[in-house]
């Protein structure tokens, strides 16, 4: 499995996640609860993009194996 797509992966996936907090931050004018809302997109956003990486690397390295 290669650990460096992982990670990108996960970095790519938190910077959408940030986006996407700051976004509902400032669409629901809660700018006191705004640093939570953008931690939380951030590490939401890591744990998909890592855990879709490392499936996909999976179901690869599964269809590789099993390849006649």
């Amino acid at each position: 499995m290669n650990f460096r797509v992982v990670i990108f992966s996960g970095i790519m996936t938190a910077l959408v996640g940030v986006m996407v907090g700051l976004a509902l931050a400032y669409i629901s004018q809660r700018e006191l609860r705004k640093n939570v809302i953008v931690v939380g997109g951030a590490s939401l956003g890591f744990v998909l993009g890592a855990t879709s990486s490392m499936v996909m690397q999976q179901k690869q390295d599964n269809a590789d194996d099993y390849d006649q």
